[in-house]
């Protein structure tokens, strides 16, 4: 992997991507689930929920401008702290990697090979990510921006596309389960921004990191664009019908939408948009993975990592066994290791890292 540093746009496209990925497999379907009819109102919550905490992360981080989690871990607790922090997150995006990876082959076996081991899908995403991870990064992030408008236009489309299908009624009630399920438990619904978990990780890599703010800003508007669109058109189709569906329904919205008698069964382009959506995302997550590892070990050669991550990430995948347990990591324990850990554990880093720099500069 080379060292180049990333354009603000392509940084843009690598926050809104891990996030949105997610909303399509699994996180706008567990908001309905959870929050019933008033999910399109959670979702407008969590979104400025999201944005609030850029913007205190963002005004936290401002007087460690270009540093990363880690160089500022370094700063406040020397290398303990550092390596501490550093094999945290190797854990918890290794962990989110492999979960979403068993999402996505039990998705294509379904659909596409019910007789295919999912084995060798796994195996195949697995070796697509190697070969964009070896390509370099400014391959993975070129990727990205080129991904990402094909994933917000068609969120769009799919909602501009089914509009004559919407039941307007299934807002209804407009609270859902009641107050507390909308907007005090619905509030942990910001881990559909799973971004977030990244933020403090771009500093470093950017070509401009004066702009850390507008990037993390744009990112997670971005983001909650697609989950109010991806959300809405859930439920204005489906109601809560397809909460509990072992498809991602986003996929079942797309099959009844023709335009015209030439686009027809515009499900394959969707699901082929996805599979592109979600090669690089792997990559990315990777790529962060292995950087981190380097950071905190000194490691000069990257291959060996390379091919341990990969290793690691299947062998976990394939431990998955019921959809009971990955429903219950996916909506429970990923839920809850996002605030931790995403969330909080950089807030009480930057907090006190401000703290000793201000006690600092008063003893100079």
């Amino acid at each position: 992997m080379d060292n180049s540093k990333l354009e603000n746009i392509e940084a843009i496209a690598f926050l809104t991507l891990i996030s949105i990925n997610g909303m399509v497999l699994s996180t706008s379907q567990a908001i309905i689930r959870t929050c019933s009819s008033a999910s399109l109102i959670t979702s407008f919550i969590v979104s400025l929920l999201a944005i609030v905490v850029v913007l205190i992360l963002s005004l936290f981080a401002k007087n460690f401008s270009g540093k990363s989690l880690l160089d500022i871990s370094d700063f406040l607790g020397g290398k303990i702290l550092k390596f501490s922090v550093g094999i945290i997150f190797i854990v918890y995006f290794t962990f989110r990697a492999s979960l979403f990876l068993k999402k996505i082959c039990e998705c294509l076996q379904t659909i596409y090979s019910p007789m295919t081991n999912i084995i060798f899908i796994s195996l195949l995403f697995c070796i697509a990510t190697g070969i964009v991870i070896f390509l370099g990064n400014n391959c993975i992030f070129k990727t990205a921006v080129l991904v990402l408008p094909l994933m917000l236009a068609s969120v769009v489309l799919i909602f501009v596309g089914n509009g004559k299908n919407f039941d307007f009624t299934n807002i209804f009630p407009i609270l859902g389960n009641g107050i507390t399920s909308t907007f005090l438990s619905g509030l942990s619904n910001i881990y559909a921004f799973y971004g977030l978990a990244y933020l403090l990780f771009v500093p470093q890599k950017l070509k401009h990191p004066e702009n850390f703010r507008k990037i993390c800003l744009i990112a997670i508007i971005l983001s909650s664009c697609f989950l109010l669109f991806s959300c809405g058109n859930i439920l204005f189709l489906f109601g809560e019908k397809f909460s509990n569906s072992e498809f991602f329904p986003l996929y079942i919205s797309v099959r009844s939408i023709e335009f015209g008698t030439f686009f027809q069964r515009l499900d394959s382009m969707f699901l082929l948009f996805c599979v592109l959506g979600f090669i690089p995302i792997f990559s990315i997550n990777a790529y962060i993975v292995i950087d981190i590892f380097k950071n905190i070990t000194n490691i000069s050669n990257e291959k060996p990592i390379i091919f341990a991550y990969l290793l690691s990430i299947f062998g976990i995948t394939m431990c998955y066994k019921l959809n009971s347990t990955i429903l219950f990591l996916e909506t429970t324990i990923s839920k809850s290791l996002l605030l931790i850990i995403g969330i909080l554990l950089p807030f009480l880093i930057l907090i006190f890292a401000n703290i000793k720099k201000k006690f600092m500069k008063k003893a100079i």
